[in-house]
């Protein structure tokens, strides 16, 4: 992934719609997943440390560390004051079952073979610990915002299931969001298209306005997500749980 892309989210993340609405659709489903006051949390290619700030800060009982590939954001994240090193999911050194909630937010889409991911979580994870993954959905959305961040795949729900299936973990729960803006997105990647662009979507601060209303669309899923999953959407959540 270009660095200085990754870099730039440290900047936004904090008002940008879309990182600010995913925290909170994710928040509600740590809070559905019941995790313990004093849980062994580990986010898992966490970028420059913006949810292992929010949730230590939100969570004082919680002992919240990431790992991340890049030094650089890596080392952005340990300014901020946040427990993280450098690694992948091919490299943790958790003991076996020793973490009670994994966080995977946009990372299996980077990973070549995304059933090594699926299989360390399993591994990590202490019986009934959670496994919360997001990752980009519907192949047809496939754009220059994939390419530049070194997406593999974008998933469908079937095809997300498949790395889980032959796991110790069992899916709680899989549903796409970010669907209410889903018009939207096809028409600015039908447009790209039809006009050559190569300019990547979705990783600049918009101006105020645009910001507040895209915040407030996608924020009206945050509701809905409470009381059913939806059939469609840029984006899929997946909750698992290791068995036992």
């Amino acid at each position: 992934m270009d660095q200085s892309l990754l870099l730039s989210f440290a900047d936004i993340e904090e008002h940008h719609w879309w990182f600010v609405v995913r925290r909170r659709i994710v928040e509600a489903a740590l809070d559905a997943a019941h995790v313990p006051e004093s849980a062994r949390v580990l986010e898992v290619g966490c970028g420059t440390g913006g949810l292992v700030a929010h949730l230590s800060g939100k969570h004082p009982g919680w002992r919240v560390s990431g790992v991340e590939p890049s030094e650089a954001a890596t080392e952005v994240a340990t300014q901020r004051g946040c427990d993280v090193c450098v690694g992948t999911f091919e490299t943790l050194t958790e003991h076996d079952s020793s973490v009670d909630l994994l966080l995977a937010l946009d990372v299996l889409e980077h990973c070549q073979d995304d059933t090594v991911p699926v299989r360390e979580a399993a591994r990590v994870l202490v019986p009934g610990g959670a496994f919360i993954l997001t990752v980009p959905a519907l192949p047809s959305l496939w754009s220059q915002h994939d390419v530049d961040n070194a997406h593999f795949r974008r998933y469908t729900r079937s095809r997300l299931l498949e790395p889980l299936a032959f796991t110790d973990l069992e899916v709680e729960r899989i549903t796409y969001f970010n669907s209410l803006l889903l018009p939207a997105a096809y028409a600015s990647r039908w447009i790209a298209r039809a006009t050559g662009s190569r300019k990547a979507l979705g990783v600049e601060m918009p101006p105020r306005l645009v910001n507040e209303a895209m915040k407030a669309v996608f924020s009206l899923e945050t509701a809905l997500l409470h009381v059913t999953d939806l059939p469609v959407g840029m984006s899929l959540l997946a909750v698992a749980r290791k068995r036992g």
